[in-house]
């Protein structure tokens, strides 16, 4: 777990965010640095706002600054989010990211200490390997998608640079992100001052992107994690609890009731976990989808229309397919959470018949608490899933298809 959580603090310590910090976390040096980074995010939507509003009526080259747009505007969601909601997240790490919620069942504490064989072994092996899967994966994860943004990062930089010197562009005026700036840039010095703060601007995406998205991905597969140990528990219920009291009777009933009760307590706890994180992020996945569907359209537009093996393009191939993937990704959680509510219900049920009423009464509680589910809404009803990305795949192709028939027309 050390690992992991010092592969994320590095990338986001970088910003400022430093809520996966052991100590010190809330220091005003680190808060300092924060606000000045959820500042640069302000003025790069100002700057590249400015630069689609100005060349409004250039089809092409307002194609080419909504790319850097759509981008910028998630950037500074994502910080402004950190910012505003850093203690909410530090809360949410302390209960699902530092340590392993499930080891607070009385259940997971004696079955981790037992070196026997069968449903007990089982899920001890459960429980530890899923935890280690879990954050080796989002590890893996982070460096990946760090890699891939800091790649497409420094495409755009380098290829405006190759093309001013290719071109041999007196006024230099070809910056590494299409922003407009209310200063000349015939100086040389106004101008590596301004392709500074682009490139600054530029890989704050590296960070931003990785770090906020991966906290979140990293909380919402605890979640999903702990729904599969509970429905494995329901499951074998009969099984386990056999292996404890050695055969059925008085003593096996009140540990199944004991049991259940447990899984009861956790998946409340999980439920208002859930909700919680989902209240703060809710604004954070209406706008990605939404900002996503725009630039999947204009980077489609863009290759339509440009050499599609030039390596000015290779930049918008890039930056489409990372928002595709990262919404892709946060709907397959999204669903994932929503199968495994299906299956934990059905799991509550098994076997009901063979114990007592008072045992009954407390799976037909259970059975109600579940029906309601902990879907992740996005905005009203609709919720991440994979009929949302199929539509959000589908809206970014209609788009597409009305911006080119325009284009023809003109």
């Amino acid at each position: 777990m050390d690992e992991t959580i010092d592969t994320y603090h590095r990338v986001l310590s970088v910003t400022g965010i430093t809520i996966f910090a052991k100590n010190n976390w809330d220091s005003k040096l680190w808060l300092s640095l924060q606000l000045f980074n959820v500042l640069i995010g302000f003025l790069t939507i100002i700057f590249t706002s400015s630069f689609v509003i100005v060349n409004m009526s250039d089809i092409l080259v307002c194609i080419q600054g909504a790319c850097i747009w759509t981008t910028g505007l998630i950037m500074f969601i994502s910080f402004a989010i950190c910012l505003v909601f850093r203690k909410q997240f530090r809360q949410f790490l302390n209960e699902m990211g530092f340590k392993d919620a499930m080891l607070e069942m009385p259940l997971i504490e004696y079955v981790l200490k037992l070196e026997q064989t069968g449903r007990m072994n089982e899920l001890k092996g459960m429980v530890v390997n899923s935890q280690e899967k879990l954050l080796k994966l989002t590890r893996v994860l982070l460096k990946t998608y760090v890699f891939c943004v800091w790649a497409c990062a420094t495409l755009y930089l380098s290829d405006s640079v190759l093309r001013m010197f290719t071109r041999e562009d007196d006024d230099l005026r070809l910056l590494g992100f299409e922003m407009w700036v209310p200063w000349s840039l015939k100086n040389f010095n106004v101008y590596l001052i301004t392709y500074a703060f682009n490139a600054y601007s530029g890989y704050l995406c590296c960070v931003a992107y990785p770090g906020f998205q991966l906290t979140i991905i990293l909380l919402v597969g605890q979640t999903i994690r702990q729904l599969r140990i509970l429905t494995y528990i329901l499951l074998n219920l009969d099984e386990l609890v056999l292996e404890m009291t050695g055969q059925r009777g008085e003593r096996w009933q009140a540990n199944c009731t004991s049991i259940l009760s447990q899984c009861v307590d956790h998946y409340i706890k999980l439920k208002r976990f859930s909700n919680q994180l989902n209240v703060i992020c809710r604004p954070f996945y209406l706008a990605l989808i939404l900002d996503a569907i725009m630039l999947v359209c204009v980077c489609s537009v863009k290759i339509a229309i440009s050499d599609k093996t030039s390596p000015e393009t290779m930049k918008y191939y890039v930056h489409e397919l990372c928002f595709i993937m990262v919404v892709l990704m946060f709907c397959i959680l999204g669903q994932q959470v929503e199968n495994e509510c299906a299956r934990l219900e059905t799991a509550v049920t098994e076997n009901w018949y063979i114990f007592d009423r008072t045992h009954k009464m407390h799976v037909l509680i259970f059975k109600m608490a579940l029906s309601q589910r902990m879907p992740i809404y996005i905005f009203g009803t609709i919720t991440l899933s994979a009929p949302t990305f199929t539509w959000f795949l589908k809206t970014g192709m209609s788009f597409f298809t009305l911006v080119m028939s325009v284009l023809d027309e003109n």
